[in-house]
């Protein structure tokens, strides 16, 4: 299978979650239609840049990106799966569903090559299924995100940007950062997590490189967390067939709280359509072709989720791309919601479900390749994802951010203190060090 095969599978596996909620996808940058890596920790041009201070990728020079090789059709599939079980994993939420499988993998991607022995076993498996190797999937991370950036037509702007944010003092490993510059694109800054301002430039930089649609992916910073590594999706594009404004009419959408009202944009016209086991479906092509928003409606009295949970994983993406690649012009009475929609979710759950649970154990967790002392105690404690969408009469633009926050476990000494027998005991102020009482007590029951 060629490589460009290979993308437009993929995005289909991303457009393929519109089927939990009226959802669709994002990848991109609102001012570009091209894009090549960027050390400074986006693609594309004008791309939102890290601040100056504390660039710890001043000595690290990425290599070049050649025109990508073509890509093994099998991992194709493995991350055609790991989107379908990301998908199947967060249907406990009762809200919109709407995720990123590119912006997650892409995060996670970036961490295993700070990852050692079981923990990267762990992440492997969970990312591409066992059989491939790291070097397999930055090259596949790689390749993808050369396609993604590089195509889009005069009305499409996509952006994919990756950046790693480490507490001032950590000792970064050089390869570490090497790699994740030479695949991901990855700039790196080194910042003061107790200065209230860091906080602010994450976001800040998130807020940038989403165009506005996330403003913030971090709520706060713990004392114990020591790095986060962030990408950002951004995806804007307009349909080739718009819908008129005028035609866009009130109607009811269908709730399990009841029928709410709500504006339904209309036309009838020649649309790529297919009928799939429990459902139908409709392609809306963006711009040039590239891109689409593939929706399936599943039949009557058949919710969404239990269309998705009667599916295994990599079925869902491999039966929607098959119905939508052969799906053939027919004249479609098509009426679609104007919606917009924003979700927001820890993965952590999600992620130990799909077989990630040594990562989350800052017991068992091997993340010693990120420091040069090969210190472990290493974990990750949260993976954070945000989503937004607008989808309306011109197009759709939509955005996601997956945060990865490292922390380090406290190796503390265990004391045994059993208070059985005399012992003293003073209440001290402690600003001045003078005592209010002190004492011995000789007997508890006085």
């Amino acid at each position: 299978m060629k490589q460009s095969t290979m993308i437009r599978l993929a995005l289909l596996v991303v457009m393929s979650l519109l089927l939990s909620s009226c959802s669709a996808i994002g990848f991109l940058n609102p001012s570009s239609t091209s894009a090549t890596a960027d050390p400074t920790g986006s693609t594309g041009p004008d791309p939102s840049p890290l601040p100056e201070d504390g660039d710890l990728m001043a000595d690290i020079v990425p290599a070049a990106w050649a025109a990508p090789a073509d890509t093994d059709p099998e991992l194709a599939a493995s991350m055609m799966r790991f989107a379908d079980e990301l998908l199947l994993s967060s249907l406990d939420n009762d809200q919109n569903v709407l995720i990123s499988p590119a912006s997650v993998f892409l995060a996670l991607a970036m961490t295993m090559n700070g990852a050692d022995k079981a923990t990267r076993d762990a992440m492997i498996r969970v990312l591409t299924g066992a059989g491939f190797t790291a070097d397999a999937i930055n090259n596949f991370s790689r390749g993808w995100i050369q396609h993604l950036t590089s195509s889009g037509g005069k009305k499409t702007a996509i952006s994919i940007a990756n950046s790693i944010w480490f507490r001032e003092g950590f000792d970064a490993d050089p390869d570490f950062l090497q790699t994740n510059a030479d695949f991901f694109g990855a700039g790196a800054r080194s910042l003061d997590f107790a200065d209230p301002a860091s906080l602010e430039i994450i976001n800040d930089w998130v807020d940038a490189n989403t165009n506005g649609l996330i403003r913030k992916i971090i709520e706060k910073i713990n004392p114990t967390t020591i790095m986060y590594l962030v990408n950002t999706v951004y995806f804007k594009s307009d349909w080739q067939q718009p819908f008129l404004w005028q035609d866009t009419i009130s109607g009811n959408f269908q709730t399990d709280q009841g029928d709410v009202t709500h504006d339904f944009m209309n036309q009838t016209t020649l649309f790529p359509y297919f009928a799939i086991s429990g459902g139908q479906g409709v392609v809306l092509p963006y711009d040039n072709g590239r891109y689409a928003y593939v929706a399936i409606l599943p039949d009557a009295g058949t919710d969404p989720r239990a269309w998705l949970s009667a599916r295994e994983p990599g079925e869902i993406s491999s039966q929607i791309f098959a119905k939508a690649a052969q799906a053939e012009s027919a004249v479609v009475q098509l009426s679609l919601p104007k919606y917009e929609a924003a979700y927001e979710d820890t993965l952590n759950d999600e992620l130990m479900k799909m077989g990630m649970e040594i990562a989350f154990d800052g017991g068992s967790a091997d993340f010693s390749l990120m420091n040069q002392e090969r210190r472990t105690g290493l974990y990750i404690s949260e993976v954070r994802h945000k989503t937004t969408i607008i989808v309306d009469e011109e197009g759709t633009e939509a955005a996601a951010a997956t945060s990865v926050a490292i922390d380090e476990s406290a190796m503390m000494t265990e004391h045994e203190l059993v208070f059985n027998r005399p012992f003293i005991y003073t209440i001290i102020d402690l600003e001045n060090g003078l005592p209010l009482f002190t004492g011995i007590l000789d007997h508890p029951a006085g």
